[in-house]
């Protein structure tokens, strides 16, 4: 109930538990598992070298807020500000992507779920600014 009150209610907190369930899949795919991602994009095994990279950047991330589910979102406006940024330009490479290579290997589900997070953290920047 603590952790309810401490994220403003029970809206934002599975908000925020969906965005880390994703970050966290991502964060699994780019560390441990970037062959599934060579072989989802084709992308070339010469690509998992900087996939790996990527993942070194979302790992922390995930730690991050891991850290803040618990602690409560108080003060850490610009880990939100940062998750924000990063959903919305990823949602801007996959427009860029679509209308430069419309039959690329880029998934409609993939662009679905990045409008999400832009949402879900659209929300949750404007609940703790």
């Amino acid at each position: 109930m603590i952790m309810i009150i401490a994220w403003g209610g029970t809206l934002n907190l599975v908000l925020y538990i969906i965005s880390m369930l994703g970050l966290g899949y991502y964060a699994f795919l780019t560390v441990l598992s970037p062959n599934t991602l060579v072989t989802r994009y084709d992308l070339g095994e010469k690509s998992v070298p900087i996939i790996r990279i990527v993942g070194t950047f979302v790992l922390p991330i995930l730690i991050l807020g891991i850290y803040l589910l618990f602690r409560g979102p108080e003060g850490a406006w610009l880990f939100f500000v940062l998750n924000f940024l990063v959903s919305t330009h990823q949602v801007i490479l996959g427009w860029a992507t679509r209308f430069k290579k419309f039959w690329g290997k880029l998934r409609f589900g993939d662009e679905i779920v990045g409008h999400a997070f832009v949402i879900i953290a659209i929300i949750l920047t404007t609940d703790f600014r």
